[in-house]
């Protein structure tokens, strides 16, 4: 059984993950340098941490695509179809 994606192939699902993750990180790593002087920026890096992952989870599946579990309205479908 095919999957029939409204709209063609052009959907790619990690692009606002690539994004959100790409804002968060350049974001609040830049504060974080900023706020060095003070003994604050620690949970900074770990949310800039955080953004980065995100931003390569979406890398992935930009370049990947659809998945196998991906259902077209939403959830997944146990069969994997």
């Amino acid at each position: 059984m095919q999957e029939h994606v409204r709209g063609g192939n052009r959907h790619r699902p990690g692009l606002w993950l690539m994004v959100f993750g790409g804002l968060l990180a350049a974001g609040f790593a830049i504060y974080a340098v900023l706020a060095a002087p003070d003994s604050t920026s620690g949970p900074l890096w770990i949310v800039a941490g955080w953004g980065a992952l995100v931003f390569l989870y979406g890398v992935y599946r930009f370049i990947r695509g659809r998945s196998a579990v991906d259902h077209q309205r939403g959830g997944t479908d146990v069969n994997g179809v």
